[in-house]
């Protein structure tokens, strides 16, 4: 495993449907991260970036399969530029059910791993079915734990992905104003509350009638921001992952998830393992 690691957030806007147009631009801005950081590992891209975030019926007509034209494009890109590449699309599987899905390709154009967003908002659940199976992956970069946007609210899956070993959890976003707090804080809290590094990658400008307000963010173990995007426009940040620091301070102070109670934690007859 790398120890220090760069990773890289594109925050930027994509256009509704326009699956050719969104997947150039991604193109366009792997070649600017590479350019800006050359050693950049990984880059994130936000929630539906393929498709553009819109909850209508027409969305459901542009899902693909996982290992789709759009995956192929992508691969493509990730071999190009030499990075690891994470981005959100509309799944379908066989059964012809829709998911909000994101998917991590590795430098060789391989896809290592696929998840489907668990916590759907209202709105969404009128589109997607739910996935069910919080997603885990050892990679060079560390354990990746994935999730996507209103994931981050809820503080199981985030000590889930911890528990299985995560050293590191991703979550493209499209949060939209007037909850820039909650997303700041969400982010923040899932990370100190793991001792992992959490980055959120979220969308700019407008759909219908959401207005995406960026300040995508890295945050450390402790909960500190180590990058953010200030301003609501297309923007690339890093930021270096240090793991030996991380394990000097699961030893020190931040020793929750060594001295977590989970017998005292039950209620009843529900086992919680939280």
């Amino acid at each position: 495993m790398l120890a220090k690691p760069n990773i890289a957030i594109a925050q930027s806007d994509f256009r509704n449907g326009d699956l050719s147009y969104n997947i150039s631009k991604m193109n366009k801005l792997a070649r600017e991260c590479r350019e800006q950081t050359p050693d950049a590992s990984l880059l994130i891209f936000p929630e539906l970036s393929v498709s553009g975030y819109f909850l209508s019926p027409g969305l459901k007509e542009l899902a693909e399969f996982q290992k789709g034209s759009s995956f192929a494009k992508m691969s493509e890109i990730a071999q190009h530029h030499k990075m690891w590449i994470l981005y959100g699309y509309p799944e379908k599987d066989r059964e012809g059910k829709v998911y909000n899905s994101i998917q991590l390709i590795n430098p060789r154009g391989e896809s290592v791993a696929n998840y489907r967003k668990i916590h759907l908002t209202p709105g969404e659940k009128e589109l997607f079915t739910p996935g069910s199976e919080p997603v885990m992956v050892e990679t060079e970069l560390g354990n990746i734990g994935l999730l996507i946007c209103w994931d981050l609210a809820f503080p199981e899956l985030a000590r889930t992905l911890a528990l299985k070993g995560a050293d590191l959890l991703l979550a493209p976003s499209a949060w939209e104003s007037p909850y820039e707090a909650p997303f700041y804080q969400f982010a923040a809290s899932r990370a100190i509350d793991n001792t992992v590094y959490v980055a959120a990658c979220n969308h700019t400008g407008i759909s219908k009638d959401l207005s995406f307000f960026g300040k995508s963010a890295i945050f450390a173990p402790d909960g500190t921001n180590l990058a953010i995007c200030k301003e609501k426009k297309e923007h690339i940040i890093t930021a270096a992952l240090d793991y030996s620091w991380r394990n000097h301070i699961k030893e020190t102070f931040f020793t929750m998830l060594s001295d977590r109670r989970p017998d005292v934690y039950r209620q009843g007859e529900e086992k919680n393992e939280y």
